[in-house]
């Protein structure tokens, strides 16, 4: 059995449920025990996610922060490409407690993984 899983979002928060069924599988698989260590790591896109004060209620879906939230409150570790949400976007807050990275330390990080998935 692997010990550890690590879920890269790379699509945006809303206008597709990609992103929010990664988190939300990387949640189920922590919770069952199914994986000892569940890490989700947001590339791309999915950096958006990262992004605090988000409304989605006006769209009827639910927020990817309170996912991501319920991952950390987990003990789940949440990676954000610095380099990737600066290119869509500058001087905004995210949500505490995300880790913001290199490039070169996601590829460290992706390396340390026994299992990867990408939504």
């Amino acid at each position: 059995m692997a010990n550890s899983l690590l879920t890269l979002i790379s699509k945006q928060p809303y206008g597709g449920e990609d992103a929010f069924a990664g988190m939300r599988l990387a949640l189920g698989v922590l919770v069952s025990g199914l994986v000892p260590q569940a890490s989700v790591m947001l590339i791309g896109d999915g950096t958006l996610n990262a992004v605090a004060d988000q409304g989605p209620g006006a769209l009827g879906m639910p927020s990817n922060l309170e996912a991501l939230q319920d991952l950390l409150d987990m003990g789940a570790s949440v990676y954000c490409v610095e380099e990737d949400l600066h290119a869509r976007v500058e001087n905004i807050d995210i949500l505490e407690d995300v880790n913001m990275i290199s490039w070169a330390e996601a590829r460290d990080i992706i390396a340390q993984h026994q299992l990867v998935t990408t939504f």
